[in-house]
């Protein structure tokens, strides 16, 4: 596949893609494009499958792979599970708080007299209700 106004990053002079696709290193001014501040015109040309870079490749991408000494030493490698003293919390998550609730027995409420009654009047309501003109 050729490629019409495939140029150079840095001189901006035409390339054939067959060089690039030996090495990446532009004929005209001998500028090395295997660069970080060229990655966009490199993954252009991965996309359109005129290089094959790894993607492993410590010029291109070993910025994100390397960490810095800053970072290394604020890393933390103790774990403070490990130390912290958790009786004190499990006391206040194992204790049942009493909210002296008052709960009713439901049989107590299957006894109570009068509930038919009173089922049976509001029936007798809805009935009349229905049965009046609007």
């Amino acid at each position: 596949m050729t490629f019409e106004g495939l140029i150079c990053p840095a001189c901006t002079t035409p390339v054939d893609e067959d060089i690039l696709h030996k090495e990446l290193i532009c004929p005209h001014c001998k500028t090395n494009l295997k660069q970080k501040k060229f990655l966009a015109f490199i993954e252009y040309l991965i996309m359109h499958g005129l290089v094959e870079v790894d993607f492993f490749d410590e010029v291109l991408y070993g910025e994100g792979v390397k960490k810095s000494v800053e970072e290394k030493e604020l890393e933390d490698e103790t774990d403070p599970d490990e130390y912290e003293d958790k009786s004190a919390r499990i006391k206040y998550v194992d204790a049942k708080h009493d909210l002296k609730e008052v709960t009713t027995d439901e049989e107590e409420f299957r006894e109570w007299d009068g509930i038919e009654e009173d089922w049976q009047e509001f029936n007798r309501k809805h009935i009349h209700d229905e049965s009046k003109p609007k």
